[in-house]
């Protein structure tokens, strides 16, 4: 089987990448370019961050992953980041306790990274079925944010690991914060809900001067608001 990459919240398998050439190609002619551009810009300078946050924060998640595919390319495989306003998000599943340590010490070495956020967890690798049932749930609640007049989805990043939904981004108020954690606890299947968003009136925490030192013994846990589902929905899924 061959490894399974999530890149900026899709994954891509090197038997993917096959089916997604004509798509790729399709889209370096000169008009899916200037297309391609002018959407992703238009997107950025939308954002509640701003155009100038977003592209630092792209140029972060780009450090990262190239210095985690130079020092130890299983890293790059199983860990997934997201960066908003200089804030590292890192989920995953790593077989060792020194990968979280060498991940969260990588997520720390670009300039500009605020706060690291290791939500990385102990246990075997995703695998196919593991990835196609987090892709169903991230399509599913997208669309349930997009289709939502009251929330501007494009302030907010999902993320699922194994029906653990994970959200990063900043919300214009409390009250729409809300209204995102209930519609994700409303989607079926998912298991939990881990809040790393920021309120747009909280201050965001300042960029040390020297990245913290990282023990050998692992990265302190992550503290976030973890939301569990609606009780009246399973968990579970069906048995096959």
């Amino acid at each position: 089987m061959s490894p399974i990459k999530r890149i900026g919240g899709p994954w891509i398998g090197t038997s993917l990448l096959i089916g997604l050439l004509p798509a790729a190609l399709a889209a370096c002619s000169p008009v899916g370019m200037a297309i391609g551009a002018g959407a992703t810009v238009t997107n950025m300078a939308m954002e509640e961050r701003g155009f100038i946050n977003s592209t630092r924060d792209k140029a972060i998640w780009t450090d990262i992953n190239a210095r985690m595919l130079n020092k130890n390319s299983t890293l790059l495989q199983n860990v997934d980041v997201q960066v908003h306003e200089g804030r590292v998000l890192l989920t995953g599943f790593v077989q060792k306790p020194e990968d979280r340590v060498e991940a969260t010490r990588i997520a720390w070495e670009p300039d500009g990274v605020r706060e690291v956020v290791d939500e990385i967890k102990l246990g075997r690798s995703l695998d196919v079925g593991d990835f196609s049932e987090d892709v169903l749930l991230i399509q599913q609640i997208r669309l349930k944010l997009m289709f939502d007049r009251d929330i501007r989805a494009i302030n907010y990043s999902v993320d699922c690991i194994r029906s653990t939904v994970y959200l990063m981004g900043v919300a214009r108020t409390p009250a729409e914060l809300q209204r995102v954690i209930d519609h994700v606890r409303d989607v079926p299947y998912v298991r939990a809900v881990v809040n790393h968003v920021r309120v747009r009136t909280d201050p965001l925490p300042p960029i040390p001067a020297n990245p913290p030192v990282i023990a050998d013994s692992g990265p302190v846990p992550a503290t976030a608001a973890t939301v569990p589902p609606r009780p009246a929905k399973s968990s579970q899924r069906p048995t096959q």
